[in-house]
Parts: structure tokens; sequence; C-alpha cells
């Protein structure tokens, strides 16, 4: 157990715990224990802190810019934390003295290399070592410097390995051959990252991992791939990736490249297991059949209408298409291809996580189209039913800077203080990418300007709250209702085929 000697440093302050509230408890406990094993490494900064604890991955990764392998990060004065059941399979006392050991350090004005091995030795030490090896070359400091803050996943794992072996005294590993790098924007990859979708039939869709998101060794049927600059591998058939990896199995066309940070990887399939895969990646394997039936007949008509998402008519397999996990199962394949025929516009094709009981139409959440509401049953137990969230003056000040004001005719705005109105869409939206996408749930929400310049949000749901709630679907499929009856609901007749 460790102690604090009354008098030898600050109390422990808690952070302000934001994102997923079911742990919390725990959280601060564990950040309370790391407090007190690092104090000697410095005295604690003054000032709030902020810790958010993601819901999701991908909402860590969009927040931070991260490596898959990383499992906190600070931003500002914020740390971000991936998602609790991924945290709890790792040891999380370790990373968390490793992110606030880095705190106690930032105003010490240490080279990124030196500041990184005290946090590495932090991470199992209570005193600082002494004294401290020699310090390397000064040629050898830079090399760690650019690898530690953005080499490719090579170079990073070469310097926390000659870190740890400069710590302990061992003989330090030899430095990895200098990449060639490249531009390393989505566009660029995707284009160049894939070849055409040229699965066999009409309507081959391909979906595109970036290689920001697929990180660290490639490993494909078993066959560890070297990452050489640049060259693409094909495998056509079933692809299997190891435990772990963001996508388990894969079964179509799969092009993997190696890129300056990782690896992109383009999948090609039919269009019915693409909607299929689009269906369990965002509902799950276990979503009642009719919930299964009613989303991927949405999909298939907003394929129809929002099929050119990114360059070279590509998809990805995010939340801006839909969230693709892999493979679907045979039991969502045969669940997709007998979805009901949906006689929708499908420019009006759209689905949400949860509407919290509150659905909106597409003229109030982007301006355009019908003005009608569907229905959304208020589902029990839903985490989205109700939410309430603050951002900081310093927090809202930066969200005007990035919005412009003006509404659509019809569109849901609101006013910060006396600027605005600005659209609620556009500012959750630039929430989302500046502070992780808890910071703002959803759409339908009410915003009240505080004294000191923050602000309070109270809303509903989770996501732009138009169209088909998952929710909804899983929680009305559970009722018995059909997937023709879960449609019905959620999409008005003025949505319908014109």
């Amino acid at each position: 157990m460790l102690l604090l000697l009354a008098g030898s440093a600050p109390p422990f302050t808690p952070p302000v715990l934001e994102g997923d509230p079911s742990p919390q408890t725990g959280l601060e406990a564990a950040l309370r224990g790391a407090f007190a094993a690092t104090e000697a490494f410095g005295a604690w900064p003054p000032g709030a802190w902020r810790v958010r604890l993601h819901l999701d991955s991908a909402a860590f990764e969009q927040a931070t810019g991260a490596p898959p392998a990383r499992s906190a990060q600070w931003v500002g004065e914020v740390l971000h934390l991936r998602p609790w059941e991924q945290l709890c399979r790792r040891p999380l006392g370790t990373i968390l003295r490793h992110e606030l050991t880095h705190r106690r350090l930032q105003a010490k004005g240490l080279r990124r290399w030196s500041e990184e091995a005290r946090c590495l030795w932090a991470e199992a030490h209570l005193h600082p070592l002494k004294p401290w090896p020699p310090a390397p070359a000064r040629p050898l400091q830079e090399r760690l410097d650019r690898a530690l803050a953005g080499g490719t996943t090579q170079e990073q794992a070469w310097a926390y390995h000659w870190l740890r072996a400069w710590l302990k005294g061992e003989e330090s590993p030899a430095l990895p051959r200098a990449p060639h790098r490249e531009p390393e924007l989505w566009k660029r990859e995707a284009l160049t990252a894939t070849e055409p979708a040229t699965e066999p039939g009409a309507g081959a869709v391909t979906v595109v991992w970036p290689a920001e998101r697929l990180r660290g060794p490639m490993v494909v049927n078993g066959q560890r791939l070297s990452h050489r600059m640049g060259h693409t591998w094909r495998f056509q058939g079933r692809v299997r990736f190891p435990k772990g990896f963001p996508v388990r199995e894969l079964r179509g066309r799969v092009a993997l490249r190696a890129e300056a940070r990782g690896w992109s990887l383009a999948w090609t399939a039919n269009r019915g297991t693409w909607i299929a895969a689009a269906t369990e990646g965002e509902l799950g394997p276990e979503a009642p059949l009719e919930a299964r039936r009613a989303l991927a007949a949405v999909l298939g008509r907003w394929l129809e209408g929002h099929g050119l998402q990114h360059p070279g008519g590509l998809l990805c397999p995010l939340t801006h298409c839909a969230v693709v996990r892999g493979q679907p199962t045979a039991a969502t394949v045969r669940a997709a291809a007998s979805a009901p025929a949906l006689d929708l516009d499908p420019r009006w094709a759209f689905f949400t996580g949860s509407a919290g009981g509150q659905s909106l139409s597409p003229r109030a959440v982007w301006g355009e189209g019908p003005a009608d509401v569907g229905t959304a049953a208020e589902v029990p137990g839903d985490r989205w039913q109700r939410w309430e969230r603050s951002l900081s003056a310093a927090q809202v000040a930066r969200l005007k800077q990035a919005v412009a004001p003006g509404l659509r005719q019809g569109q849901s705005g609101l006013r910060l203080g006396s600027s605005g109105p600005y659209a609620v869409e556009d500012l959750r939206l630039a929430a989302g990418r500046a502070f992780g996408w808890t910071a703002w749930p959803s759409n339908a929400c009410e915003a009240e300007l505080q004294p000191d310049g923050s602000l309070l949000l109270r809303g509903r749901g989770w996501g732009h709250n138009a169209g088909l709630c998952l929710a909804t679907a899983s929680y009305r499929a559970g009722q018995g209702a059909s997937a023709e009856q879960i449609l019905a609901e959620a999409f008005p007749t003025s949505w319908r085929t014109p």
C-alpha cells in the first residue's frame, strides 16, 4: 500500500471525470494511487485537470491521434483514456503512473526522449533513478525525439526498447533504417491503397481503413508481412487477422499497403456483404433479427444516395459511413438478405445510435429535406435517454472560432451568448472533433451559457437523432414488432420516394 506522509505533498485533487460514467469510482481510486506513487518525480502543476474515459476506441483515437497500441494520452489539461473494458485488460496502474509523471514533468523543459525515459521508470519505481545514465550522443537524442514524436511503428518500438535498455544499463538495440516518409492524408491513402472495385457482380463496395487506424506488425493468415514502404499485398478469399486486431476476418478482395505510419487496408466485397457487415457493426451480432432486417433495409437505401462518401467512391469503416468490424456472421447475412423493400428517398435514409425518445427531422438537423419526424420509443435502461455536459469558457470560444453563425431554413440552432445562432449539427461535430465525441452527444439538446462563460448542455440521444433509432429498433423488435412496423414508425410518409 502506498502512503503519503503528512505535509510531504499537496493533497490529491480529483479531476473532473468525463465520458463513460459507470466506472468512475474505480477510476478515481486508481488515479489517487498513481498520484501518490509519482510524487517524487515532480510537483503537481496547479489548476484544474480533466480525465475523459471514452466510450469507444474510435472516439479516443479521433480526439488524440494516438495509435491503437496507446491506452492514454494528454491533450492539454485533459487525460484521454481508452474504454474501460480495454483498460481493465491492461496494467491500469502502470498506465496512469506513466501519464501522471508526464504531467509532473511538463514544466521542466526536458527533451522528449528524456521525459519519456523518466515516465517509463516511474511505471515501476517510486523514486527517480539516481544517478541517471550518461546521456546519449546528440545525433542519437535527435533520432529518439523524432521517433517518439511521429515515427513509424517500427521506429517508436525501437525508441521505447532503446530507452528501457538505457535505464537498465543493457546493450541498446541498433537503429532501424530511416524510412521513406509520405503524406498521410486520408484521401491520399484511400486513392493509393486500393485497386478498383472489381469484385464479381455489379455494385461492389470498397471499404478503406486508413493507416492511422492500423499500426504495429501486420499478420495475415498467420504470416507476418514485412513493412516495405509503398508495397501492396493482395489477398483473395478468406483473410484472417490475429486476436486484438480491429478486424478478425474478411472475405473478398483485400489489399494491404505499407504506409509511413502503419498499414492501409482496402476490402472489396459485394453490396450485400457490406450491408450485412455494416448492420452487424452498428447493432452487434446479438441484436434481434427484426432490428437487423430494419437497419439492413435502411443501409441499402443509404448506399444508393450516399455511396460516394470518400474520393473514388470509397467508404470508411467508421460512423462517418457505417461501422464495419469485419466479416458478418451467417445469421446477419441471412437477415440482411431478407430485409424488406423500403420506399424511402435515399437522401433521407439515415439512422442514429439513440434518439433518446426524441427524433428530429432532416430539416431540423441539416436545413434541408422533410420537416416531419418519426417516432422513437424511450428505451428502458438506455444510457443516452438523458445526458448533461458542460463545456468550459475556453472550449466555447474555440467552438465560436470553428463554426460560422447562420442557419438554413428550418434548421435547429443555438445562441452562444450574444453571438449566433449556430447550427446545432455544426456545433456538435466541431465539439466532437476537438474535444472527443462524448463532449456533445446529440442534436436534441438545450444550452445555457453560464456567468463564467461555460456552457451547460442538456439533451437526449447519441448522434444526430434523425432516421431509424437503433436503440428503439432493438427495443421494439424485442417487443415483437416486425422490421416493417419498425420502419413505418421511424420514417413518415413525407420521407418516402417522390
